[in-house]
């Protein structure tokens, strides 16, 4: 089971379907990644998509890992102004990611909400 969830009880991420894995590595190849969370794999999709040969290396389940339970989220909404041209480009990335390869990549743009009681915090977010 599944143990991926808030102690409110919802998931936080969606299933992630497991990855078949060559029991070999290969004997060459151009650029090795250590790690199949989300950077190692976009990496290395991005070089294959380039023409190159890429072996991309996980000590668990390609996804499962910490991706699977990222805090980091592609959110828009209280960053500090020098991160929003790469927060726009990811958005923009996840966008097009899914249709390019035909699946449902789990992504959803869905807001975002902080919640209060203490004045001077919403004074802060009112500025």
């Amino acid at each position: 089971m599944r143990q991926n969830f808030f102690q409110w009880g919802f998931a936080i991420s969606p299933p992630v379907d497991p990855v078949a894995s060559d029991a070999t590595l290969p004997k060459s190849a151009d650029v090795v990644i250590v790690g199949g969370g989300i950077i190692g794999v976009t990496a290395a999709y991005f070089l294959a998509r380039k023409g190159q040969k890429v072996a991309l290396v996980e000590k668990g389940r390609v996804g499962a890992e910490q991706s699977s339970r990222n805090w980091g989220w592609c959110r828009q909404q209280d960053r500090d102004r020098a991160e929003i041209p790469l927060v726009k480009e990811a958005l923009r990335l996840w966008g097009e990611l899914g249709p390019e390869m035909g699946v449902d990549l789990g992504f959803r743009r869905t807001g975002i909400l902080y919640v209060t009681d203490m004045p001077a915090e919403l004074a802060k977010w009112e500025r």
